[in-house]
């Protein structure tokens, strides 16, 4: 087995409608610039999304197709039967 170079992580985000959006850039110790995204879903649930602004635009992209093949393929869910 051989070491995997990049830390792994597998992580789910369930953010609703409303949330609150800040974002901050800067450019790291060896002068790449980075950007990330502070989201505040309500209560006690928070997060950030940091990267460099390719990074960050082929998330926002991959994010926009998600949503726009969900809303593509929407259909009424079934009736669950009592």
């Amino acid at each position: 087995m051989h070491p995997d170079r990049m830390p792994s992580m597998s992580l789910g985000l369930i953010v609703p409608t409303g949330a609150t959006y800040d974002s901050h850039h800067w450019h790291s110790s060896d002068g790449l610039l980075n950007a990330s995204i502070r989201f505040e879903a309500g209560g006690y649930s928070s997060g950030h999304i940091q990267g460099e602004p390719a990074a960050l635009r082929e998330l926002a992209a991959a994010l926009t197709l998600a949503a726009d093949q969900a809303e593509a393929d929407r259909c009424e869910p079934e009736a669950v039967a009592s």
